[in-house]
C-alpha cells in the first residue's frame, strides 16, 4: 500500500486504519495480506512508519499464524534496529516479540543474539521480551544477567525480565536481585525491591522457608528510612518477610507503626507480625485501624492489606481480629470473619 510511505501523515494514518480493519477481519487471507503489507514496510529500507505499524500489530494482530511469525520477528528486529531505545514503540516491539514467540516454536537462538545486538534498541526488545514469554524463555536467564549494566534503558528490561521470571528459577535470580538491591538506585532500585517481595511473598503463599536476607539488614533498614513512601513500604515489607527478627529490626518496624503514611505504618505492623515480635503492640494498631467510624477509607485500606496475608500471619492477629469480629457490624465485620476462617492457628 504506497499511502503508508507518503510523507503526508493524513495518508498514512488512512492506509493504517484500513490495514488495522483487515488485521481483525473473519476471513484469515485477508487478515494474512494485511499483515504481510504491514511486515513488508516494516522491513523496507527508509520506511517511516515504524512505530504506528508496531503500535498496530501489536494491539490487533493475534494471534499472528505460524508461517509469518518467523518472517514477522525479523521484520520487527530489522525496524527496531532503526530506532532510538528510548522511543516508547520499542516496548511494543517487545510485546509483539514475545506475542510471536507464543503463538510459534521459534528458535531462542534469534532472540539470545539478539541481546547482544550492537543496537541498544534491539537489545531492549530482546531483554523485555524474554520475561513477558514466561517459563520458556528461562534457559535465557543466565544471558539476561550481564545486562543489568548495559546502558540505563536495556538495564532497566533486563531487571523487568529478570523480576519476571525469578519465581522459575529463584536460585539464578535472586543473588542478582539482592545485589540489585544493594547498588542500584532510583526506578532500578525500586524495581529490584518490588521483585524481591513478589518473589519473597509467592514463596511464603505456597509455605517454603523464609530466605535469609541478612545481607541486606542494614540496606533495607536504610531504605526504611527513604523519604519516599514506595520505598519504605517495600523496605519495610521485605524487613517482614526475609529471617530478619533481630533487635534493629523489630526497632526500626515499631517505630514506623507512627509513620505519616497509613499505608507504610500497617505494613510495619504486618512486619512485625511476620518476625514473630510481641503481637500486641502490632495488633493494638491494625484493631484501632478496623474499628475506626470516622474514616472508612483508612478502614478499607487496612482491610485490602490483610486480605493478602497468608493463614500463618493472620493467625498471629487472630484475638484482634475475633475482638472487630465481635464489635463491628457491616461489610468490615464480614470482612474479618472471613479472614478468621482463613487465620491459621
Amino acid at each position: 500500500m504506497p499511502f503508508l510511505s507518503a510523507s503526508d501523515a493524513r495518508r498514512v494514518a488512512q492506509a493504517l486504519e484500513v490495514l488495522g480493519e483487515a488485521l481483525c477481519a473473519d476471513d484469515e487471507v485477508t487478515r494474512e495480506q494485511a499483515a504481510g503489507v504491514l511486515l513488508g514496510e516494516l522491513a523496507r529500507e527508509g520506511a517511516v512508519s515504524q512505530g504506528p505499524i508496531l503500535q498496530l500489530l501489536q494491539l490487533s494482530w493475534w494471534p499472528p499464524p505460524v508461517k509469518l511469525a518467523e518472517p514477522a520477528l525479523g521484520a520487527v528486529l530489522t525496524a527496531v534496529a532503526r530506532l532510538h531505545a528510548e522511543a516508547h514503540e520499542v516496548d511494543d516491539a517487545a510485546l509483539l516479540v514475545a506475542n510471536l514467540y507464543r503463538a510459534a516454536p521459534l528458535p531462542l537462538r534469534v532472540l539470545e543474539e539478539s541481546l547482544g545486538h550492537e543496537r541498544a534498541s534491539v537489545r531492549k526488545v530482546a531483554a523485555g521480551a524474554v520475561g513477558r514469554m514466561g517459563k520458556g524463555a528461562v534457559s535465557l536467564l543466565p544471558r539476561l544477567l550481564p545486562m543489568l549494566d548495559d546502558v540505563e534503558p536495556v538495564a532497566g528490561a533486563a531487571l523487568e525480565s529478570l523480576g519476571a521470571l525469578a519465581p522459575a528459577a529463584p536460585e539464578v535470580a535472586l543473588p542478582a536481585l539482592f545485589d540489585q538491591v544493594a547498588r542500584a538506585e532510583g526506578a532500578r532500585q525500586y524495581l529490584a525491591l518490588t521483585s524481591l517481595r513478589s518473589l519473597l511473598e509467592e514463596g511464603r503463599r505456597e509455605d517454603n522457608p523464609a530466605l535469609d536476607l541478612t545481607s541486606l539488614d542494614v540496606i533495607l533498614s536504610r531504605l526504611a528510612e527513604d523519604t519516599q513512601v514506595p520505598i519504605r513500604l517495600e523496605a519495610i515489607s521485605l524487613l517482614g518477610l526475609g529471617r530478619l527478627s533481630s533487635l534493629t529490626t523489630v526497632a526500626t518496624l515499631r517505630r514506623h507503626l507512627q509513620d505519616v503514611s497509613l499505608d507504610v505504618a500497617t505494613c510495619a505492623a504486618v512486619a512485625l507480625l511476620r518476625v514473630g515480635a510481641p503481637p500486641q503492640e502490632a495488633a493494638s494498631f491494625l484493631y484501632r485501624q478496623l474499628t475506626s467510624r470516622d474514616a472508612p477509607a483508612r478502614t478499607d485500606a487496612v482491610l485490602s492489606v490483610l486480605e493478602g496475608l497468608d493463614g500463618a500471619t493472620l493467625a498471629r492477629m487472630r484475638d484482634m481480629l475475633e475482638a472487630v469480629a465481635r464489635e463491628v457490624q457491616g461489610p468490615v465485620g464480614d470482612t474479618v470473619r472471613t479472614l478468621l476462617r482463613h487465620a491459621r492457628r
